[in-house]
């Protein structure tokens, strides 16, 4: 019998990665940036996974449940980029070859990163019991079949080909309900998985487009619409498009692709030919459909720690915290789109009990006790199914993919195994360098607050609030968060509309603990007060004189008739949120969602200033516990300057800078070619060096939050960042204005 391969054993590398989803892209990256020397392998010919032009599926995270919450980190950085470069717009159905260029040029940047594409691992080598000597695999296209021997491997896969072909115990399908305490799990253990999805793009053509589905297609006559399923957004859809179980989404996927395409043909001829959208689709055609199923749910390993439902729910801190998440407990129904009666996720249930504010992974849930050389990330991580139910989406997938990456290489540094890093401080403070979030942690650098520097500014900037259209009744008890800066407050001032004749309002003021704090409206309140409200719009008055602690956050609630409305303000100021009650009286984040967070027009006496200096050296770099970033006055012309003085002539050879992109905004939110306009274009850095200045760097056009300098090493007194412009804002936001000393 022929061949019809060639074996060809690559160089050995130091960290092999396989899957070239968004978690394996971040790893990689991660890993090549930190001068491992890297394998990305994957077996398409583009990267991105569920995110690439071959399946479309559009990354989301923890910002569309909670506001300030964008994953940030690589996966930031590729989408930001995108959003730069890219002219279509973020949707199912919607990505294109910019975003599979935008993945490949980081890739292809990175001098220790190579790239494996069209390989398709199917074997994995051991050498001895705990240690994987090499992974192997046909290369479509080209006759090959490659050996990539590596030090350390990162499973990414998705359906954790690697860590199963080494023996690492998994899971399919939920654990029973006993196993872990879970009240979400099922009584009993079962194989039941998220079913996989195709997704189609249609463009209006300007005139009348016939369509007839193929013989076999599935029928769909519903003249009032598909039953608890939205076809309103012609351009592209449908998640709720799904098949899975009773099918293997692993071993049935070809036929599981056959199902999805009978159904998206069928559901096309329905708005096209059978339901209410018709008229409105007449002119409509398809221009794209998905033949590559995009996967939810397969294998998940049972790692060093299995993250469960309390833990995610609870957000209860770890010690070797790499990652974080904060999608709502999201399962779908079983049978997906042929189970009709029911709405394709979550069906008649209270969505509040499911919902989860940001929380903290461990490095545990990335390795496995029975292997040395062994970490994963993406969907086949350590999670119980009810917290996988949450992890699973793309964005937040990816920090534990940068977290892998990170991780590996540390172990390349030191010659040590996943299992060895019994003190993660030094793991976290390379992640908090790379701009990821990890709750309840903060960065360190020459430039720190507890360190003895003092940051200095040309100004700063009040909270203040314009009103805008919409709002919350006061009904449903809105509430919004604000940082309060001084030690009183005398009064607060709210913008209400109060259509009927003069009311009255209750108002309680609830200390936080964080931006995510919805449990401290349920605590006693500081301080309440009431207020008379006059018929017409504008400012009311309502009179606290209470005590603050300053830097610290506070909900103000009202409650009062559902005549009285309290209006949005055209902004959501860093560090601020707001909720209301849903209908069926549970509470939510007000606004939201891919449209972006929303929040009340507030004002306090006297007035908050939350955004000065010191707030860009104290160690985080994102609204949570506080506002966390300078912004100068807007009253104010750029240029603008921040400056950090150390305590004491210091050496340093490089410098973080971390600025604003807004993290309450949605990628889907996002036009194409977009530049968030709070973000700083143009700089200078410059150190004064024995009683002189001297600039480090100059830079104009950036867009990125995130800007790392390598600079020849100076002993500095004092550091300078002016902004000279940003792309839109008026005032300059700096979140972190970081110095460090990597020569030492």
């Amino acid at each position: 019998m022929g061949e019809c391969t060639r074996d060809v054993t690559t160089e050995r590398y130091d960290v092999c990665v396989v899957g070239a989803g968004l978690a394996g892209i971040c790893a990689a990256l991660a890993a090549a940036r930190h001068g491992a020397r890297t394998a990305l392998v994957d077996d398409r010919p583009v990267l991105g996974g569920c995110s690439s032009s071959e399946m479309r599926v559009p990354p989301c995270g923890a910002v569309y449940f909670s506001p300030w919450a964008t994953e940030t980190g690589i996966i930031h950085e590729l989408i930001v980029e995108d959003r730069a470069r890219n002219h279509a717009p973020v949707g199912p159905g919607q990505a294109n070859a910019i975003w599979d260029l935008v993945l490949y040029d980081a890739c292809r940047r990175e001098p220790n990163l190579d790239l494996h594409l069209n390989t398709c691992i199917d074997r994995v080598e051991m050498a001895g019991g705990r240690t994987i000597a090499l992974v192997s695999g046909a290369q479509s296209h080209s006759g090959n079949r490659l050996h990539i021997p590596a030090r350390i491997f990162v499973d990414c896969s998705g359906d954790g080909c690697v860590g199963a072909g080494a023996g690492v115990p998994f899971r399919v399908g939920p654990e029973a309900r006993s196993e872990y305490g879970e009240s979400f799990a099922p009584e009993e253990p079962d194989d039941f998985v998220l079913g996989s999805s195709l997704v189609f793009r249609a463009l209006d053509t300007g005139h009348e487009v016939a369509f007839e589905p193929p013989a076999w297609a599935e029928v769909y006559d519903h003249p009032d619409g598909i039953p608890y399923r939205s076809t309103a957004d012609l351009s592209g859809g449908y998640w709720w498009i799904e098949i899975g179980w009773p099918l293997d989404t692993l071993h049935d996927d070809p036929a599981i692709r056959d199902e999805l395409l009978r159904h998206v043909f069928g559901v096309w001829d329905h708005i096209k030919n059978r339901g209410r959208e018709r008229d409105r689709a007449r002119t409509w055609a398809l221009d794209w459909v998905g033949f590559l199923p995009a996967k939810r749910e397969s294998r998940r390993f049972v790692g060093a720690h299995v993250l469960t439902q309390q833990e995610i729910q609870s957000g209860v801190p770890f010690e070797d915290t790499v990652a974080y998440g904060g999608w709502s407990i999201d399962d779908h129904t079983r049978g997906g789109i042929t189970a009709l009666d029911q709405a394709p996720s979550f069906d008649r249930v209270r969505l509040v009990d499911y919902f989860v504010t940001p929380y903290a992974v461990p490095l545990r849930s990335l390795y496995a006790d029975e292997m040395d050389n062994l970490l994963f990330a993406g969907r086949c991580l350590s999670a119980s199914r009810v917290a996988f139910s949450s992890l699973r989406v793309q964005q937040s997938l990816a920090t534990t993919g940068q977290a892998a990456g990170t991780a590996a290489a540390w172990c390349i540094e030191r010659d040590r195994r996943p299992h060895d890093i019994d003190d993660p401080r030094s793991l976290q403070q390379r992640l908090l360098r790379g701009d990821c979030y990890l709750p309840g942690v903060e960065e360190d650098n020459l430039a720190r607050d507890l360190r003895g520097a003092v940051a200095h500014a040309s100004s700063g900037a009040e909270l203040a609030a314009e009103p805008a259209e919409g709002g919350c009744d006061l009904a449903a008890h809105p509430a919004a968060l604000m940082p309060i800066s001084a030690d009183r407050i005398e009064r607060a001032i709210l913008f209400l509309d109060n259509q009927e004749g003069e009311a009255e309002i209750a108002l309680s003021v609830h200390r936080a603990r964080d931006v995510w704090d919805l449990a401290a409206l349920d605590a006693e309140p500081v301080i309440s007060a009431a207020a008379a409200v006059p018929h017409g719009r504008g400012w009311v008055e309502v009179e606290l004189h209470m005590d603050a602690s300053p830097g610290a956050l506070y909900w103000f609630r009202a409650d009062g008739p559902d005549e009285i409305m309290w209006r949005f303000a055209q902004d959501a100021p860093p560090g601020t949120s707001a909720i209301h009650l849903r209908p069926d009286g549970t509470r939510w984040f007000a606004g939201g969602g891919r449209g972006g967070w929303r929040w009340p027009a507030l004002r306090v006496e006297p007035e908050s200033r939350p955004y000065a200096a010191e707030q860009a050296i104290n160690g985080r770099a994102r609204p949570d516990t506080g506002a966390n970033l300078w912004i100068s006055d807007p009253a104010e012309p750029l240029p603008q300057w921040l400056e950090v003085e150390l305590p004491e002539p210091t050496r340093l050879d490089a410098a973080v800078l971390i600025f604003d992109t807004n993290l309450s905004r949605t990628n889907m939110a996002t036009p194409g070619l977009f530049r968030a306009p709070e973000c700083v274009r143009d700089y200078v850095l410059a150190a004064e060096i024995d009683g002189r200045w001297q600039e480090l760097v100059a830079v104009t056009g950036n867009y990125q939050r995130r800007r790392e300098h390598r600079l020849e090493a100076v002993v500095a007194t004092r550091v300078r960042l002016t902004v000279m412009a940003t792309n839109g804002d008026p005032s300059a936001r700096v979140y972190a204005l970081r110095l460090h000393d990597d020569g030492r």
